[in-house]
């Protein structure tokens, strides 16, 4: 038995920090999206243990991918013995590594929503409660579409499709990390927080100028990326209304009105960075494409 999940990747087109839990993980609050931009994952029931590949040889294929430790975490759960019923999982990966997509996360969800296919065990609730003992964006991954997500990101509360539109994501080569990130901005003495309620409003309301107003990201404020500028000045000349950064960075997106001029502005960057998409939002998260 072989499942094939697609696994979309994420933006945030609002991210705040609001404070920070006694245990050390911030609070936070944003609105996350969905983009048709996903990796493959394939999952089979066969030998024994847990095995992994991927299109990447970059990426680990044991305990350090959290691919490898949501099978093991769902298989645990519903009591499988692992050393009779064996999983392999291979990953083909889209999603650019360390971009502020959500990749590693939606791969994680996409072997959740496999398993439960296959063993039909999990109620979604439960399967949920699952995904965030993984990662905070995991819960999210596995949802998907837009969601207003707070506490550590792991309480979703659904929210409008944004209008139709199209993005261009541009991932320069450079890493940024998330805890240096978080660190930085606690060392901010002021902070201009953005406005998630009016991104929420703008949802509501249907308006793409309106949303475009809204979008924001806190961590703009700490992180210095030396491509930011160039990459906003193509977006902005190619007819962007908006560009910003996704997560803790490096990714930056911008938004267009038409499919035309997102593809001027990736055929621009795509001469430049070697990570460079048009997509779009979408209304899911994981989704079974193929069971045979």
């Amino acid at each position: 038995m072989s499942i094939l999940v697609k696994a979309p990747a994420k933006i945030n087109l609002s991210l705040d920090i609001t404070g920070r839990r006694d245990d050390g993980y911030h609070l936070v609050r944003m609105v996350m999206q969905s983009v048709d931009l996903c990796d493959i994952v394939e999952v089979d029931l066969c030998g024994e243990g847990i095995s992994l590949s991927c299109s990447r040889t970059d990426l680990p294929v044991d305990e350090g991918n959290l691919a490898y430790r949501a099978a093991r975490l769902y298989l645990d759960h519903v009591g499988v013995d692992k050393t009779k019923n064996g999983v392999s999982i291979h990953i083909q990966k889209r999603i650019p590594i360390a971009a502020g997509l959500a990749g590693g996360s939606a791969d994680a969800a996409a072997v959740l929503v496999a398993l439960n296919s296959l063993y039909g065990q999990v109620k979604p609730d439960a399967l949920s409660n699952l995904a965030a003992k993984l990662g905070a964006d995991v819960p999210f991954c596995l949802q998907g579409g837009t969601s207003l997500a707070q506490d550590i990101g792991t309480t979703l509360s659904p929210l409008p499709s944004p209008p139709d539109c199209f993005l261009v994501l541009c991932k320069p080569d450079v890493g940024v990390s998330t805890q240096e990130a978080y660190r930085r901005f606690d060392d901010l003495v002021q902070v201009s927080h953005p406005d998630v309620d009016g991104m929420i409003d703008a949802l509501a309301d249907g308006n793409i100028d309106f949303v475009v107003s809204s979008v924001n990201n806190v961590f703009e404020q700490v992180i210095c990326i030396p491509e930011l500028d160039h990459i906003r000045s193509v977006m902005n000349n190619c007819g962007a209304m908006v560009s910003c950064m996704s997560g803790s960075g490096p990714t930056i997106f911008g938004i267009f009105r038409k499919e035309a001029e997102a593809k001027i502005c990736w055929d621009h960057l795509a001469q430049i960075y070697n990570d460079v998409f048009v997509t779009c939002p979408i209304a899911y998260g994981c989704k079974i494409i193929e069971n045979h």
